[in-house]
């Protein structure tokens, strides 16, 4: 068994909540570090205690052009912490934050403040989150129908995950 994360053409949502949900998956653990202007690093860890998947779950995260912002930022830290392998092709590539002021004539004004980096220090502005395996993946047509994954073989990823982490760490 293994789970699969189909977050193709996900173009993101709240930053805190790809926070959140990497605590289901990994605890205590760097899932970014967010850059300001100065290069100041501001670390954001998953939570203790919340963790639901088991450590020796696979996890395979599909990625494609469309998968976007606070998606790069959980499917980063899930990576760099070696609890997922990703398919698929590289990611939009979207890791500003920006702060919206709205003024007195009812426009706005949009300023980038920092940016994600991966907790291994990789940028996602402009560059995306590159896959493990570039998979041609078929496309779901109808939202909530799943893709056949019956031809991935997951174990021959996780030891490539496995690989990988050892790698590092070295």
């Amino acid at each position: 068994n293994a789970y699969v994360l189909d977050l193709r053409s996900n173009g993101g949502g709240a930053f805190q909540s790809a926070v959140e949900i990497s605590g289901l998956f990994m605890e205590d653990k760097l899932v970014t570090n967010v850059l300001d202007s100065n290069s100041v690093e501001m670390p954001f860890r998953s939570m203790k205690g919340n963790v639901v998947i088991d450590d020796t779950d696979k996890v395979v995260i599909w990625l494609d052009g469309g998968s976007a912002s606070a998606t790069e930022v959980f499917s980063g830290a899930m990576h760099d912490q070696c609890k997922a392998v990703i398919l698929g092709s590289k990611s939009f590539g979207k890791g500003l934050i920006q702060a919206v002021y709205g003024l007195k004539n009812g426009s706005g004004l949009v300023l980038t403040v920092a940016r994600y980096v991966t907790p291994n220090g990789i940028e996602i502005q402009g560059y995306g989150i590159k896959p493990d395996f570039d998979v041609k993946l078929p496309y779901l047509l109808i939202p909530g129908i799943s893709s056949d994954t019956s031809q991935i073989d997951f174990n021959s990823m996780s030891s490539s995950l496995s690989s990988m982490c050892t790698a590092k760490n070295l």
